[in-house]
């Protein structure tokens, strides 16, 4: 499940947009995958999936759907992009239930058992968990993120990756009940004294708008014409001194994502 971990680390997990249907939940995913440059060129996400799933449902049960892509090429990583539906989308899966989680992937030839094998964990740590009720019930993101963070470090079950999602969740959490100033969060347990500033990009159709303490780096951001590709895509980037990461997302009416992020101090 080293890639859904990934996802979680990179800000690739998004709300759904509500009563949104099974079509515009790919479409809507399919655009993430599309904007991760490490995808090989001349594969349309879009027209892929939806081609898969006229060939086949890709509702797994439990309210789980892993909609893929397959890559031409041998090489690559394992990428996917995650959508959380508090209502549940009308997947037309075979058990008639509702889906709340689409995990959707990019597959290189290379990775085909490691994808397969990632999606029997995920579901064997749903079903050991008592099923999908945490995700189905959950109010936000946050709570979300902490769940799959759980089921994640049920399925890797070694030492080493466990203590990585564990370390993420305590962050997430810390940054949440912090009652220091959202400018100034200490990272946990930090080993080199950096600091995180907390701030805000708005996506829309024709521009961008960055809500943050520093007015210097914003207005770089905002001039930024790659900005919603790198926002999308998930990866970390850098400023002058500082590396930006999405820690989530919510897409609102009008194609709208508003993005959460931290600038890491690196200087």
């Amino acid at each position: 499940m080293r890639s859904i971990l990934t996802a979680l680390q990179d800000g690739r997990l998004f709300e759904l947009p509500e009563g949104a249907d099974k079509a515009r939940v790919l479409a809507f995913l399919a655009r993430i995958l599309d904007a991760n440059p490490n995808i090989e060129s001349g594969i349309d996400a879009g027209d892929e999936v939806v081609r898969r799933e006229q060939e086949g449902n890709t509702a797994v049960g439990l309210g789980v759907a892993v909609p893929h892509v397959r890559g031409r090429k041998e090489e690559g990583e394992l990428f996917c992009a995650i959508g959380w539906s508090a209502q549940g989308v009308n997947y037309l899966a075979s058990d008639d239930k509702p889906v709340h989680l689409v995990v959707m992937y990019y597959i290189p030839g290379a990775q085909k058992n490691i994808y397969l094998k990632e999606i029997s964990s995920l579901v064997k740590a749903i079903k050991k968990s008592g099923g999908i009720e945490p995700i189905s019930g959950a109010t936000d993101l946050n709570a979300v993120r902490n769940q799959l963070l759980d089921w994640v470090s049920s399925g890797l079950g070694d030492a080493g990756p466990e203590s990585v999602a564990r370390m993420i969740r305590l962050e997430v959490r810390t940054a949440q009940a912090s009652h220091e100033p959202a400018s100034e969060i200490s990272i946990p347990a930090p080993t080199d004294g950096s600091k995180v500033n907390s701030f805000n990009v708005l996506i829309t159709p024709t521009t961008s708008y960055v809500l943050g303490p520093d007015s210097e780096w914003t207005r770089s951001l905002e001039k930024d014409p790659q900005l919603s590709n790198k926002l999308a895509a998930g990866h970390t980037f850098s400023l002058p001194g500082f590396s930006i990461i999405v820690t989530s997302s919510k897409v609102y009416p009008a194609a709208r994502i508003l993005y959460e992020c931290v600038a890491v101090h690196v200087g």
